[in-house]
């Protein structure tokens, strides 16, 4: 297949046209290539639909990620552009465990300073409570700290649905740690 010009393609973002261009790049490791260099350029609007094309991709293909998720996880604090960041993070979402152990501790890290940091979006908290939760699936151990970190910070979030999402969660945490709610 010849090389796609992702410039000109993704000359709007209608689901439409993201739908398509994911399909184009199918499972295509080198366009997959392209869309993530194109995500990291923070030129808008082309860095966010690149972004959202990615996602896709990796939504029918997940193993095209795989390859990318340390860079994705060590770069995650330096990214300006708030859409990729999203994207990101929601990619991380359905792939929350990074084999790197270095890099698992730096997630985990940046997930919980996220927390805790009232300038973050409510996207990027509610996207930091479930990778957080998927990864102490893995790492029991984790689920104290978050119990902490949620029993502290939840109370100071301005938005209704984290707060709640953020209730939920203390509850699952509570009886997977003890059996009930305590």
């Amino acid at each position: 297949m010849p090389d796609l010009d992702f410039p000109s393609i993704l000359s709007d973002s209608s689901r439409s046209l993201m739908d398509y261009t994911a399909a184009m790049v199918g499972d295509d490791t080198k366009m997959f290539k392209e869309l993530l260099d194109l995500a990291y350029r923070q030129e808008p609007p082309l860095c966010m639909r690149a972004a959202r094309v990615a996602d896709l991709c990796c939504e029918r293909h997940p193993e095209l990620i795989r390859p990318y998720l340390v860079k994705i996880v060590n770069d995650l604090p330096g990214l300006q552009d708030m859409a990729v960041k999203r994207v990101f993070m929601h990619i991380l979402v359905r792939h929350s465990w990074v084999e790197d152990e270095e890099a698992m501790g730096k997630l985990v890290d940046i997930l919980f300073k996220w927390l805790m940091d009232d300038t973050q979006a409510v996207a990027i908290k509610a996207y930091a409570m479930i990778i957080l939760e998927n990864i102490s699936k893995v790492l029991p151990d984790l689920k104290g700290e978050m119990l902490a970190v949620l029993e502290e910070t939840i109370p100071l979030w301005d938005s209704y649905a984290l707060q709640s999402g953020g209730v939920r969660l203390v509850k699952r945490l509570r009886k997977s740690m003890y059996g009930h709610d305590a």
